[in-house]
């Protein structure tokens, strides 16, 4: 996954909203009337600079606050958040786990353990956590979307994961992700067109929203249309290379769509550059072999061969 993860504003807006551990001044009969300002403590601050990810800033302040009230649930927490909003989950869930010890009737604990489970496939415990989470929040739609991929991903139930889907859409209509991901379903089901129009849908609501971190349904609907229509898979590829310049998978794809379209040169620049991303993946080397091969260059060949079959035992061991 990736930053398989986008958690919405409502969220950052609830954490404004946590209990503060400052207090007003008291004003004795000799002073002024006026109300005194209450000063701003770290646990004051973190949201705010969470809200504006200034992440650097955020988890310092949390790591200071940590130090002073190292029993504060709140200061733990919102610590373990810093971590799960840079998809760093491993370094989230023992924050999240002592923050619950503390206190386990902290708002949405279950939830984000939930999702640092799932993203870092500890799948038992992500399976016993989530029951807890829609137990405690029985209508939200992002428990039901990562319930939705497990049954996808891990059970490999495509019903119940479309239904999954269904349940958060209609929780949350303009949900990107799900879209997206229950068009994976449909895909793998063989219903390609209800997948098309959920790739589209998806789509739209990107560049209706300038929901600009999100390019997988691009890469989908590329992959959906490249063997009837290159010509269009490549618009879709090109847009997601725009959105997410660093993802090695769409690079890679563009080459294959060049390679199709017989523009071997832009094939070459977009494979090398998916080898660049990830020198650890062998795939872009075969193609590059059959393509310099193609063009005669026999030397270059023989390398990109070279380096697939030493990239590869690394794959299938």
């Amino acid at each position: 996954m990736t930053r398989i993860l986008a958690v919405n504003l409502a969220m950052w807006f609830a954490f404004l909203a946590l209990p503060s551990t400052s207090k007003a001044t008291d004003l004795s009969p000799g002073q002024s009337k006026k109300p005194q300002l209450k000063r701003r403590t770290r646990l004051d601050i973190l949201p705010m600079l969470m809200k504006s990810k200034r992440w650097d800033q955020a988890e310092r302040v949390a790591n200071k606050l940590m130090a002073k009230h190292p029993e504060n649930p709140q200061g733990i927490f919102l610590a373990g958040l810093i971590q799960f909003q840079q998809g760093r989950y491993r370094q989230a869930i023992p924050l999240f786990k002592k923050a619950g010890e503390i206190q386990s009737t902290l708002t949405q604990l279950d939830k984000y353990l939930t999702i640092c489970y799932f993203t870092t496939r500890q799948y038992s415990l992500f399976k016993s956590r989530i029951e807890r989470a829609l137990l405690q929040s029985p209508v939200d739609p992002e428990l039901f979307f990562f319930w939705g991929r497990y049954q996808a991903s891990v059970q490999g139930d495509l019903n119940r994961a479309v239904r999954a889907f269904n349940y958060a859409l209609e929780l949350k209509p303009q949900y990107i992700q799900a879209l997206y991901y229950r068009g994976r379903t449909f895909y793998k089901q063989g219903e390609k067109e209800k997948a098309r129009e959920d790739f589209q849908q998806s789509i739209n609501l990107i560049e209706k929203t300038f929901f600009r971190e999100y390019s997988y349904p691009y890469q989908a609907m590329a992959n959906l249309l490249l063997e009837k229509s290159p010509k269009q898979a490549l618009q879709f590829a090109l847009r997601s290379v725009e959105i997410q310049p660093q993802l090695k998978n769409t690079h890679f794809l563009v080459g294959k769509i060049y390679w199709r379209l017989k523009q071997l040169k832009k094939a070459i620049d977009a494979l090398e550059r998916a080898s660049f991303l990830d020198p650890t993946d062998s795939r872009p080397y075969y193609w590059l072999h059959l393509l310099y091969q193609h063009l005669g260059k026999k030397k270059d060949s023989e390398m990109a061969w070279l380096e697939f079959r030493r990239l590869t035992p690394l794959q299938t061991n």
